[in-house]
């Protein structure tokens, strides 16, 4: 599923009301939903008002939304990357009595705020009736190149009388998220919140999104691709907060108030950390499992036992609070180790906190023409942005980045180069200087960032190039898609969140600093992540998937006197298209392996490499 795309970061709002500002200070349980509206610089991307929705709650709005998603996109096999849309929904709630659905990839619904912005299927709609048949309120494209799917800043609500509603139906690939989203039953009844059991979901992230009623809140299945969840809120689920069937998933920060279990895991692989789980009752499990499974930091309250494990005969009940917990075998190497993960230290992702009314528009009068971008870079503005759409470079622009500007978004825009030109074109965005405040980019597609300077970088819902030297400064990755090897360098700390690389080569090199992982899924073959010179990496949760054959004498994971730990599954469907070698450490001069075989998949719940 190699392929440039386009995806899009939530917008920040004006003011200082911010999408999961509340959270980035310090970790609250759960999503934190902003209630204020966003402002936008005006024509910042097309409104579903263009095309005659009206949003006042009670005139029928779906057609219009379906004529907006339906544009220029006839096909349901049509190549639509180099026409990625982008739909602004302005405050107002949104009456549908249909399915909303599109063709391609690289479509962004953009809302002005979960308690703005509300997509509401009316009551009793036809077709939505039966439980044993469920239609979903939005539905994405199937995978494997439904690329890019954004959905923003926005409420899904689900009139009362929808028993068989799925309000998000949603399948999205390499990247593309859920966030900022509150979803909602109003009579507590409907199939699912989210459903991701469709071939192939992810990698994906969902993050900052409540979800409240429903039988099952986050319903997965497949063994393709894998999520990665943070600050989630579960509320009266009717079955399940989650149902996680053979897929590979990742969870950070979790709260569930359910009197049903918050979590029920069948033939998959859950990381779960920091997680609140309440409300429920005395004969029943807060969470069960027949499969690998990695808790850390659970708290419960109501239920009758913390965990019912049933991997193992007899099966295994644990009660209270869980600090550390493995659910398999954890493996190591030199026989030195405590077979605990290495439990780095988590910081949460800087959010902006500027206008987006302090801006500076990239003005592009044709396609190819870049005159407008290094005078917005001048203007002493906090946000510098591209007005949605596709943008193309044959020669390759270089920007200094000045310490003024704190946020570079693209509003799911795509920027394309051209091979013949100068460094193979498009936009290299360079941070040279030693400032300790954040700069941002998101939202964007095709560009380069070249970090030099001790600047923090904060990359969001974006598919582009990445390259570091020594002295770079700490990195954070939500939703990314990096298409070249990620060096940390010395003293560098990275944190990553739901990070997709399908180079052909080594992926990542750590090269002593401190990388911390929360879902990755890689393609092709090569080193996954190699760590040396004393680096500490902290692999929780993800897919490798090499998809083709793979050479014999190739290594997933590399260590030389460094402190490792490593979480993840490994998908294998030809013959010598898995890794011979999944880890080898070098420790004092020697060298240790575990190998496997390499035409069988394969799943480590928990490597432990340190001393």
């Amino acid at each position: 599923m190699f392929k440039i795309g386009t995806l899009l970061l939530p917008a920040m709002l004006s003011l200082a009301v911010l999408p999961g500002a509340s959270i980035a200070a310090s970790l609250k349980p759960g999503a934190q939903l902003a209630t204020g509206t966003i402002s936008f610089p005006s024509g910042f991307m097309p409104s579903v008002k263009s095309f005659g929705a009206i949003g006042d709650g009670k005139h029928d709005d779906t057609a219009a939304i379906q004529a907006a998603l339906s544009q220029g996109r006839p096909s349901a096999t049509g190549d639509y990357f180099s026409k990625p849309k982008g739909l602004y929904f302005p405050p107002g709630v949104y009456l549908v009595h249909d399915t909303l659905k599109w063709n391609g990839c690289c479509v962004t619904l953009q809302g002005a705020g979960p308690g703005a912005t509300t997509i509401r299927l009316a009551p009793k709609s036809a077709g939505f009736g039966n439980g044993a048949s469920p239609k979903p309120l939005i539905l994405t494209p199937e995978g494997e190149e439904s690329f890019h799917q954004e959905i923003w800043d926005l409420k899904l609500e689900i009139g009362a009388g929808n028993p068989g509603a799925t309000a998000l139906n949603y399948v999205s690939n390499n990247m593309g998220s859920v966030s900022d989203v509150s979803i909602v039953s109003d009579d507590g009844q409907g199939y699912d919140g989210i459903d991701l059991t469709r071939q192939y979901a992810g990698p994906l992230m969902i993050r900052n999104t409540e979800i409240q009623g429903f039988e099952r809140g986050i319903d997965t299945a497949n063994s393709e691709y894998s999520s990665t969840l943070e600050n989630i809120t579960l509320t009266g689920q009717n079955v399940v907060g989650i149902n996680n069937v053979r897929q590979t998933i990742e969870i950070h920060n979790l709260s569930s108030v359910n009197s049903v279990p918050a979590l029920i895991n069948t033939s998959g692989f859950v990381v779960l950390l920091d997680a609140t789980l309440t409300g429920g009752s005395a004969g029943r499990y807060a969470m069960q499992t027949n499969s690998a499974m990695y808790l850390r930091d659970i708290s419960v309250g109501g239920y009758g036992a913390t965990l019912l494990d049933t991997s193992v005969k007899p099966a295994l009940k644990k009660t209270g609070s869980i600090g550390e917990h493995l659910v398999g075998a954890s493996q190591n190497l030199t026989g030195k180790t405590s077979g605990t993960s290495l439990n780095l230290n988590i910081e949460e992702t800087p959010v902006y906190t500027g206008s987006n009314l302090d801006s500076a528009p990239v003005i592009a009068k044709s396609f190819g023409d870049m005159s407008g971008l290094l005078p917005a870079f001048s203007k002493g503005k906090s946000m510098v942005y591209f007005p949605f759409g596709s943008y193309f470079s044959k020669n390759e622009v270089e920007v200094v980045v000045p310490d003024t500007v704190t946020r570079i978004v693209g509003f799911s825009s795509v920027v394309f180069g051209n091979s013949e030109g100068y460094n193979g074109g498009s936009i290299r965005f360079v941070i040279s200087s030693n400032s300790t405040t954040p700069l941002i980019v998101e939202q964007i597609t095709g560009v380069k960032i070249d970090h030099r300077g001790s600047r923090p970088v904060v990359i969001k819902d974006s598919e582009l190039s990445y390259t570091t030297v020594p002295g770079a400064g700490n990195l954070y990755v939500d939703d990314v898609m990096i298409k070249t090897e990620l060096s940390v360098q010395p003293n560098q700390h990275v944190w990553a969140r739901q990070l997709d690389d399908e180079i052909d080569g080594e992926k990542i090199e750590n090269k002593g600093g401190s990388l911390w992982i929360l879902g990755m899924k890689t393609e092709n073959s090569d080193v996954v992540i190699d760590t040396t010179d004393g680096g500490k990496t902290e692999l929780l949760g993800g897919l490798i998937y090499p998809a083709h054959p793979v050479p014999s004498t190739d290594v997933a994971f590399r260590s030389e006197d460094s402190q490792v730990s490593y979480m993840y599954s490994e998908s294998v469907y030809c013959k010598g298209c898995g890794y011979p070698t999944q880890v080898e450490e070098i420790r004092d001069g020697l060298t240790y392996k575990i190998t496997s075989a390499a035409s069988s998949a394969y799943r480590m719940p928990l490597f432990v490499g340190f001393q």
